[in-house]
């Protein structure tokens, strides 16, 4: 990958970058039980965030945190 020097196109290509990644998380949490997180650092060090339902809802269902004891009903899978 070509790396961007000039600190202005940098910026102007990771706004471009992140607005498609934004689209792309928009569509698949259309899906069914389409939950997704995303953090993203500019080149500046600027975190930029998208979650559906939520960040920390994401995050805590990745963790295995907001399951009850004992919930056979939707068991995690990993891929």
């Amino acid at each position: 990958m070509k790396k961007i020097e000039n600190k202005y196109d940098r910026m102007i290509t990771f706004s471009k970058r992140i607005s498609g990644i934004y689209k792309k998380a928009s569509k698949l949490v259309t899906l069914p039980r389409g939950d997704i997180a995303i953090v993203v650092f500019s080149p500046s060090g600027k975190p930029y965030s998208f979650g559906h339902p939520s960040i920390e809802a994401v995050a805590n269902h990745f963790l295995g945190l907001d399951q009850p004891p004992n919930d056979n009903n939707h068991p995690l899978f990993e891929v």
